[in-house]
């Protein structure tokens, strides 16, 4: 007669303990799961296309009637974003640093385009400077009185317009565009003083970068390149600022929501910058005007009929 093997039955108790637990906390765990998986792809398309992240992270809360997430968990999934276009831009971040002591060049477009690497880091600092003078002394003003769907509502409907401007001075005033080895120090000050306005959720740091970047005669491309680059010292500090505060403060800070938001908003940011530039070659940003528009007007109205 055959023998059966033996099947080792899990202890009783320890099922009953698992059992209790996840009778206890599935529905939680499966919304907290649900919420962090939702804010950190919106954060991942968000952030380098010129619609919003900060403002779109708010709105998610707010339409799904989820608890705020917490700046700890922003912070996260913008480092998330920061490790993304650092992958994405590794090439000229690496030839940039290496290059220094010997003014190297960086490749800085697909085309063959080249700027010498201390020229670079000079047009980086400069755009980066004003947002280091000028954030810490309104970061806290503008997270107590900016952190609302309504606020988030109407500075969409800023960044739609501040984008036509973009759209109209790339159409009708530089119909000859530069490239970024043609930006100027003061020029390169100037995109970095406008990306202050970018402290307001619901205004586009990518949005407002790249207007001005049109504004002074780059082309689209050029502009949304610039804008990224710009985007890393940016990310970084507004990060770690924002991470010192929850720290500081008594909020309770999830780790494990945290690295997952990280690690998805990265993925998900990668393929978007990619998916950006391209679109930027041939296309326009009228989408994306209509887009902050719409969601811009959407969202006010629905407030000022009590959602």
């Amino acid at each position: 007669m055959e023998r059966r093997p033996k099947v080792n039955k899990p202890d009783s108790g320890c099922v009953n303990v698992w059992h209790e637990i996840f009778e206890t906390f599935k529905l939680q765990e499966a919304m907290s799961f649900i919420q962090i998986i939702v804010l950190a792809i919106v954060q991942g398309i968000t952030e380098f296309l010129p619609i919003s992240s900060s403002g779109h992270l708010i709105l998610g809360s707010w339409l799904f009637n989820w608890p705020d997430q917490g700046l700890f968990f922003d912070a996260a999934v913008h480092v998330g974003t920061l490790v993304a276009v650092l992958v994405y831009f590794r090439r000229e971040w690496i030839q940039m640093m290496t290059g220094l002591t010997g003014n190297g060049p960086v490749e800085i477009d697909d085309s063959g385009g080249i700027v010498r690497s201390r020229t670079l880091a000079v047009l980086i600092v400069a755009g980066t400077v004003p947002l280091v003078v000028i954030a810490p002394f309104i970061k806290d003003s503008l997270e107590n009185d900016f952190r609302d769907p309504t606020a988030v509502g109407w500075l969409l409907i800023a960044t739609a317009f501040a984008l036509i401007v973009g759209e109209l001075f790339g159409k009708y005033v530089h119909k000859k565009t530069i490239g970024m080895d043609s930006l100027r120090v003061q020029q390169s000050f100037t995109i970095g003083l406008i990306q202050v306005l970018a402290a307001l959720p619901g205004i586009s740091r990518s949005g407002v970068t790249m207007v001005t970047g049109m504004a002074v005669g780059l082309s689209r491309e050029s502009a949304a390149r610039f804008s990224m680059l710009l985007a890393t010292p940016a990310i970084a500090g507004a990060g770690v600022l924002v991470a010192k505060d929850a720290l500081d403060s008594a909020a309770e800070i999830n780790l494990g929501a945290a690295a997952l938001g990280a690690g998805i908003s990265a993925i998900t940011a990668y393929f978007v910058i990619a998916g950006f530039i391209k679109l930027l070659k041939n296309g326009s940003l009228r989408p994306f005007i209509a887009y902050c528009l719409i969601a811009g007007i959407g969202v006010v109205i629905a407030r000022a009929m009590g959602a």
